[in-house]
């Protein structure tokens, strides 16, 4: 009898391997033939890039061929738009990205490049890219709330553009001193994702032996989505009391703000993390930033292409004057971005280089009653930030416009006029 169970047992467990390999073969062979499906099953919406460290994987949901956020991929874009998430959307419906805004607004195809992680120096990466949809503009978004450590770390991590560098010794021996000590990447995702080093190291630890089995990825994703849409606060009031809630479990690194219509949960510590000019590895990552905004320039310069730089701030700036008595912290942060900001600002207007500002816009939305961050710890504008984000970029395109057309009717004139 004990033989026998034993007998089925073992039966049981070989009918089950085999049906797990066979399962696992099968999805192995769809994500073969189809980028959607392996995008499915991997688990993962990036891809490793020699140049960029990063690359979003095509097939996913909602992106192009490329992996970039648009319907298709265009022979020809008279705008393309590179820059971080803020550009990218994240937290928004596609359609609600301020590039995809902007073109709707312009009637012109416009074809964004941007992506989460990436700074300036990705975008000098990906300028032959750009180049080859042949645009009369580029525009360069800048986001200041970790668009310098973005670029520190591909020049001094990954080995892209050394020639970015500063060129003075102390500066380059203090950071090497700082990063052998202290990655700075690594204390921004530890304080980002919230967690300690060593759950860190823990779920790092259980996801690179279960990434491998397809089946177990599907389940995951399944898995979470449903907590997601069981967990999901439908009403502002629930959206609020969560974040709420979230900021009370992180009173280390969370803000709570609530002034009458005005409420949202700040995360300065991280920003400041990366926004602080004392550390030499955020300054050298600004530099490194402007340097590459200049490359830039001059390469559009070389093919009469039109380059503006889009500042945009942190959603702690944005609401920074509603704030009578913030916290030290908070207080730090913004002062560290007008810093940069005055330095960026100076920078590129000593050069020549197009930029204008998206701070006083977004400050216009919040008090106007459509708060263009969410009430979350998300830093990212929500669909009011980035409409007001493309009415301005259309609207400065369009005197552009005008005013060129103005010139060109006046020197018309001109010749015109008998001498």
């Amino acid at each position: 009898m004990k033989m026998n169970k034993k007998r089925g047992l073992f039966v049981g467990l070989l009918v089950i391997g085999v049906s797990i390999g066979i399962l696992e073969m099968i999805l192995g062979l769809l994500a073969f033939m189809s980028p959607r499906v392996e995008w499915l099953l991997s688990g993962e919406n990036v891809i490793p890039d020699p140049r960029l460290g990063h690359r979003p994987r095509p097939g996913v949901p909602g992106h192009d061929r490329n992996g970039f956020r648009n319907p298709e991929v265009p022979n020809k874009a008279s705008i393309v738009v590179l820059g971080d998430s803020q550009t990218y959307g994240t937290g928004v419906a596609p359609k609600d990205a301020w590039p995809r805004k902007l073109g709707s607004m312009s009637g012109k195809t416009v074809y964004s490049m941007a992506y989460g992680g990436y700074g300036p120096t990705h975008s000098l990466a990906l300028w032959d890219e750009a180049v080859a949809f042949s645009p009369d503009i580029i525009i360069e978004a800048f986001y200041v709330g970790n668009d310098l450590i973005d670029s520190f770390r591909l020049v001094y991590n990954k080995g892209q553009f050394p020639d970015l560098k500063s060129p003075e010794p102390k500066l380059q021996e203090s950071v090497r001193e700082l990063e052998q000590s202290k990655p700075i990447h690594k204390l921004a995702t530890q304080m980002f994702s919230m967690r300690t080093n060593e759950e860190t190291t823990n779920v790092s630890l259980w996801r690179s032996l279960l990434q491998r089995s397809r089946l177990w990825v599907l389940f995951s994703k399944a898995w979470d989505e449903s907590v997601r849409l069981v967990n999901m606060p439908n009403t502002p009031k629930d959206q609020w009391e969560a974040a709420k809630a979230f900021a009370g479990a992180h009173p280390e690194s969370s803000e709570v703000f609530n002034d009458g219509p005005f409420k949202t949960i700040f995360t300065s510590a991280y920003r400041l993390l990366a926004i602080d000019l004392n550390d030499p590895r955020v300054l050298e990552g600004l530099q490194i930033s402007l340097r590459a905004m200049r490359r830039m320039h001059e390469l559009a310069a070389k093919k009469n292409i039109r380059f503006i730089v889009v500042l945009i701030p942190t959603k702690e700036t944005v609401f920074r004057r509603l704030w009578k008595d913030p916290p030290a912290g908070f207080r730090r942060t913004v002062e560290n971005e007008e810093r940069v900001w005055k330095i960026t600002k100076d920078f590129l207007e000593y050069d020549g280089i197009e930029y204008f500002d998206t701070l006083p816009v977004l400050r216009e939305q919040l008090m106007s009653g459509g708060q263009p961050y969410q009430v979350s710890y998300d830093g990212h504008p929500n669909e009011h930030g980035h409409m007001a984000i493309a009415k301005l970029v259309a609207a400065h395109l369009s005197s552009l416009k005008t005013s060129q057309r103005q010139a060109e009717q006046q020197v018309a004139a001109n010749m015109r006029m008998p001498n």
